[in-house]
């Protein structure tokens, strides 16, 4: 089968959701992380985790949403993040390259705060380093994480191999299907038991379908895009994705 690691669906209703994810299934998708970016997602979040079977969820707050959280942010993620299909904290992290995000002044306080949330908990971090990567490494070391997911990762090779000398994993997501996307060196730098699929749904669809509204059946075109740069059977691909996947998110089974 094959995983998406990080999808978007709070803003869909749930017969819009229901449909979405029967057409992953019929995609040969298995499991979708619905993920959060703020309290408000995050209880969406575990509402659609505990209707829909194939789903699981990380809930966090992203760097773009760090103004003003509720005052029991940290008390409210903590509740969800015991529940048996939340398997992550995320996305949380810090993002350098967009001038609509909050200053790093208020991203990395934050950032810091989830990860020791996620350490306290055992949980892995889902994190958006957008133009920080090493910065977001240097942070999740200082914070004592063992297990992060980079999700969405577009940063360079000396970034990548920071990020896996750390020991963390990276997600590739549309843009590797992208012509001039940069990233076809990257993928065989990074080691086979390190790396993740996700779609990023509602953005970043995949050729042939880029510019489009993204959707989770949409995962599979990654994957077999892929295989084809490593010159590998899509089969082989999804049972070690698969597998990778079961190692970082232990509560994922």
């Amino acid at each position: 089968m094959w995983i998406d690691s990080h999808a978007h669906l709070g803003d869909l209703g749930d017969h819009d959701l229901a449909a979405t994810l029967r057409e992953a299934a019929e995609a040969e998708v298995g499991i979708v992380v619905s993920t959060a970016t703020d309290c408000t997602t995050a209880y969406l979040v575990a509402q659609q985790c505990d209707r829909h079977p194939m789903l699981r969820g990380a809930v966090g707050i992203s760097p773009f949403d760090v103004i003003d959280p509720p005052a029991t942010w940290y008390d409210d993620l903590t509740a969800l993040l015991v529940r048996p299909k939340i398997i992550a904290v995320g996305e949380i992290g810090i993002d350098a390259t967009n001038p609509r995000y909050p200053p790093l002044s208020l991203q990395q306080p934050m950032f810091e705060k989830q990860l020791s949330l996620a350490r306290s908990l055992g949980l892995p971090a889902v994190i958006h380093s957008r133009g920080a990567e090493k910065r977001a490494i240097d942070i999740c070391r200082s914070a004592g994480i063992t297990d992060a997911l980079f999700h969405c990762f577009t940063g360079s090779r000396e970034a990548l191999a920071a990020v896996i000398d750390r020991g963390y994993y990276v997600s590739l997501s549309g843009i590797i299907t992208f012509k001039n996307s940069g990233l076809h060196d990257s993928l065989r730098d990074i080691p086979f038991d390190r790396l993740l699929i996700e779609t990023d749904t509602p953005y970043l669809a995949p050729v042939p379908h880029r510019g489009e509204k993204n959707r989770p059946a949409w995962v599979r075109l990654v994957g077999e895009e892929i295989a084809r740069l490593l010159g590998k059977e899509s089969e082989e691909l999804q049972e070690q994705l698969e597998e990778n996947f079961r190692r970082l998110f232990g509560k994922a089974v």
